[in-house]
C-alpha cells in the first residue's frame, strides 16, 4: 500500500529522458475481459472504435489489480474510461487548456502558460496517455459505479478531483483509497491531481518512483 501523496508538476517531468523498451500495445478488452472498458470521451472512436489499448506491462498490472480488487469484493470490477490516446488528441486538449489559461493570465509568458495549462491537461511532451502507459479508471459493481465524490474528468470544481480533497465523505475517501491502493500495489504511479489517473512506464511514473528514464515513449498506432 502506498500513501505517498505527491502532486508532480511540468518542471518535474520535462527533464526526464524518454526511452522506449519496444513493449507491444495490446487490446485491454481482449486480454482482460473481466475489466469493463467504456469511453466517456468519444474522441478515440473514429480511430479505433471501442477498443482500448495499453502497453503489455500496463495490461499485466491491470490484471493483477483486478485480482486484488476481487479479494476486497468478488463483484467489483475495474472500469477503464481511457487508456492510450493519440498524440494529436492530446495536443488538442492541451491547446484548449492553454487558451483558457491565457485568458486568466494574459501577462504570462509561454513557459508559465505551459506550466499552468499542464495542471489541467498534460503537455504533449510529457503526457502519459500517448505512450500507452496511462489509464483513467474507477471501480464499479452490479449496483453501479463506486461513489468517488465526482465524476471522472469533472473539472467544474477543480479542488474536488484531487485525491485527498478534504471535503469528501468517509465512503468517498475510502473508495478513492481503495482504487489508489490496489493500483499502486501493482506498480502504477498515482496522479493525485486527478483521483482517476494512474500510469506505468511514462514520465509521471518515472518521476514518482525516482527513475531517470521512462520505459515508454509516445507511439502512433495509426501508422
Amino acid at each position: 500500500m502506498s500513501l505517498q501523496s505527491q502532486l508532480l508538476h511540468y518542471d518535474d517531468l520535462v527533464e526526464i529522458k524518454a526511452r522506449d523498451n519496444g513493449e507491444p500495445i495490446l487490446s485491454v478488452q481482449k486480454h482482460i475481459p473481466e475489466i469493463i472498458c467504456t469511453y466517456v470521451k468519444k474522441d478515440m472512436l473514429p480511430l479505433f472504435g471501442e477498443t482500448m489499448y495499453a502497453r503489455k506491462g500496463v495490461v499485466e498490472r491491470l490484471q493483477q489489480a483486478q485480482e486484488l480488487l476481487h479479494q476486497e469484493n468478488s463483484e467489483a470490477q475495474l472500469k477503464l474510461v481511457y487508456a492510450y490516446r493519440h498524440a494529436s488528441i492530446q495536443e488538442k486538449y492541451f491547446n484548449a487548456r492553454t487558451q483558457e489559461v491565457r485568458q486568466i493570465f494574459p501577462e504570462a509568458d509561454e513557459e508559465e502558460l505551459i506550466r499552468q495549462a499542464h495542471l489541467l491537461s498534460a503537455s504533449p511532451d510529457v503526457a502519459g496517455h500517448p505512450t500507452g502507459g496511462a489509464i483513467d479508471a474507477t471501480i464499479t459493481s452490479p449496483d453501479g459505479d463506486y461513489d468517488m465524490g465526482t465524476k471522472i474528468a469533472d473539472f467544474s470544481e477543480y479542488k474536488k478531483i484531487r485525491t485527498f480533497y478534504e471535503g469528501l465523505t468517509k465512503e468517498q475517501k475510502n473508495n478513492r483509497l481503495l482504487l489508489r491502493n490496489i493500483l499502486t500495489d501493482v506498480g502504477f504511479a498515482p496522479f493525485d491531481g486527478e483521483w482517476w489517473h494512474f500510469s506505468y512506464g511514462d514520465k509521471e511514473w518515472a518521476a514518482y518512483y525516482d527513475h531517470t528514464t521512462t520505459l515508454y515513449d509516445t507511439v502512433d498506432l495509426t501508422k
